[in-house]
């Protein structure tokens, strides 16, 4: 899986990934490219890096996302697929790849609305989440959101809770794997989400949550919404940098 390869490779990130498409085409050519027609577009050291072999965890991860992205409801998505999210590929970085668990044709909805918030929200606060958000989803949004505690958790349900056949659903874009659930305590409606929404993660399957990874997602939030609604937050909350 080319995604999965290059982005183990030293110096080769989003950037990198979309120039490399653009010069070679179909992903496969890259990795055939000699190692003179790479260096057009890359180092010299990315080149070499490029046609080196995988390391053997390398190898191990990319044979168990195959066999994960093979099961029913799950899928990885390239910046080359047609499934790719438009709005994404407008972004300064957007991921070489997405892990998907849950309905994918949700990247593709027409009216998808973020919204975001407090950790530790007030009841209010929480409880005017979880109503925006079934309304906004009632009315045919997707409700996009970060699956924390608080605001991001709020919106999911609000949005789960929809009832009517204009009925949107949400994406909940990970900070981890698409396999880990993080906060622990959201388990159930990881699944919940899955079953009738959509999980997201641009983090390769068994990524434990990092502090860096959250601020991070926060741009796929934002990238993949029209609009973005904070509920509740204090002053220098990370939930603004969406």
């Amino acid at each position: 899986m080319w995604p999965m390869r290059s982005s183990q490779t030293p110096g080769v990130g989003a950037l990198t990934a979309r120039q490399l498409l653009s010069a070679f085409g179909p992903p496969s050519l890259i990795f055939q490219a000699s190692h003179a027609a790479l260096t057009r577009v890359v180092s010299a050291a990315v080149a070499s890096a490029l046609l080196t072999d995988p390391d053997r965890e390398t190898q191990d991860l990319i044979a168990r996302t195959l066999e994960w992205a093979a099961q029913p409801g799950q899928a990885c998505i390239t910046l080359d697929d047609p499934a790719y999210p438009q709005s994404l590929l407008d972004i300064t970085d957007p991921p070489p790849l997405l892990y998907a668990l849950g309905d994918a044709a949700l990247l593709g909805a027409p009216r998808r609305l973020a919204m975001v918030g407090a950790r530790t929200p007030t009841a209010q606060g929480e409880r005017d989440a979880q109503a925006f958000a079934q309304a906004f989803s009632e009315a045919g949004a997707t409700i996009v959101s970060g699956f924390a505690l608080g605001i991001d958790a709020a919106a999911h349900r609000g949005a789960l809770a929809a009832t009517g056949e204009h009925a949107g659903s949400t994406i909940a874009v990970l900070g981890t794997g698409c396999d880990r659930v993080y906060p622990p305590r959201h388990k159930e409606l990881a699944h919940l989400v899955a079953d009738r929404g959509l999980l997201l993660s641009e983090f390769a399957l068994g990524t434990a949550p990092a502090k860096g990874n959250f601020p991070r997602r926060n741009r796929l939030i934002s990238g993949l919404s029209r609009g973005v609604l904070v509920v509740e937050a204090a002053t220098h909350s990370g939930s603004l940098i969406t």
